[in-house]
């Protein structure tokens, strides 16, 4: 199916897997950092928020600019860019020049997704769920080792390091990305039409959803691996391990949900997601066996929310005018990684504040109202007679 462009896929899943690694760096070291730089968890959370604010605000730039230049060379930049702003830490002795190592980190980075997912639209016309499939199950087999390998770098030699390692990684596969050859035309310069992509309809619906998914995902994304030690009694270097593995299941998730949306239909997908991300919440808040319960999370949440991916992705693009997908792409990540990142900060409070635990319980209810947006996606999406 995809045979001819298949290198194509496995070099942007590369890119994929760095362009999330360098953001997956912080979660297993986070009370490393927060001592190192005599930072709260609350101010973590905030720094992560304004981080994912500019990640989500960046896309909005990224997308319509792959719509006028060629993604290819937008990629790379964006890439490059991104793992020569990790040496900023290097120099970090506070909170501050910590946040504008994260700054930077974000604002080249969110050029990634949107244009990245407008070049696989377009190259994969005919079985784009799919291909977003592969694409992002590349990226993840990357991703599931990082927080593994970045506690391993962090705690034995410093946490500063564990950022550069991948900040070079990251100039290595920029690298890669130039040798990419794809015909790409280019559109003429316009100012970009973003209140054009806010009338699309149906589009509304989805970008809520997007929002949802960002407010559950941004703060459990951060606060997992303290959870696991915190409040599980598990060891630093398991609770890496933990995060590493919920990567892997989402390898097994977003294979299963490209092609799952395909066959069945990108609304069934994002309904059977969302309501196994918020099943793994409730067992592993309720099941008083811990380890059972932390098991099933990360089997049920990591295929769950990895799954929904694709499927997303595939929608946006059937519901978005052709000539203004690069935007919708990011708009669509504006939502997510935008608005969405404001959990951090809500995280953050509620850890410090009454308990992790209450956090999560938070990150149940956004994870909630998610699934009732999905179900009237389905409803409005079956009505519609969009797949």
């Amino acid at each position: 199916m995809f045979q001819k462009n298949t290198g194509i896929l496995l070099i942007l899943g590369a890119a994929h897997s760095l362009n999330h690694s360098l953001f997956l760096v912080l979660p297993p070291l986070l009370e490393v950092v927060s001592r190192d730089l005599n930072a709260s968890f609350q101010d973590l959370g905030l720094v992560t928020t304004i981080t994912f604010l500019i990640y989500g605000v960046g896309a909005l730039v990224g997308g319509p600019l792959s719509d006028y230049l060629t993604g290819v060379k937008l990629v790379q930049i964006s890439i490059a860019l991104s793992g020569i702003s990790t040496f900023v830490f290097i120099i970090s002795r506070d909170l501050l020049t910590f946040g504008a190592g994260m700054f930077l980190i974000a604002l080249w980075s969110s050029f990634y997704h949107p244009t990245s997912n407008n070049l696989i639209s377009k190259i994969f016309v005919t079985n784009t769920g799919g291909a977003m499939g592969v694409h992002g199950a590349a990226g993840s087999v990357g991703q599931m080792f990082t927080p593994s390998i970045a506690y391993l770098v962090g705690t034995m030699f410093s946490w500063r390091l564990a950022f550069v390692f991948f900040g070079v990684l990251s100039i290595l596969t920029s690298l890669l990305v130039g040798s990419i050859r794809v015909e790409e035309s280019k559109s003429a310069v316009e100012r970009p039409r973003f209140l054009e992509i806010l009338k699309v309809p149906n589009l509304w619906l989805l970008l809520l959803f997007n929002v949802l998914v960002g407010l559950y995902y941004r703060g459990i994304d951060l606060f997992f691996p303290t959870f696991l030690s915190a409040t599980k009694g598990f060891s630093g270097q398991l609770a890496a391990l933990s995060n590493s593995l919920v990567i892997s299941f989402g390898v097994i998730g977003q294979l299963i949900g490209g092609r799952t949306a395909d066959m069945y239909g990108s609304t069934r997908v994002l309904l059977v997601s969302s309501l196994g991300v918020l099943a793994s919440l409730l067992l592993l808040l309720l099941l008083p066996l811990n380890v059972f319960g932390v098991v099933l999370f990360i089997i049920i949440y990591g295929m769950s929310y990895f799954g929904h991916q694709p499927a997303m992705t595939a929608l946006v693009g059937v519901v978005s005018p052709k000539n203004l997908s690069g935007m919708a792409y990011g708009v669509m990540f504006f939502f997510a990684f935008g608005l969405g990142s404001v959990s951090t900060t809500i995280a953050g409070y509620l850890a410090d504040a009454i308990s992790l635990e209450t956090a999560f319980w938070s990150m149940a209810l956004f994870s909630l109202v998610a699934l009732i947006v999905a179900m009237a996606i389905q409803r409005v999406v079956r009505l519609k007679r969009i797949r």
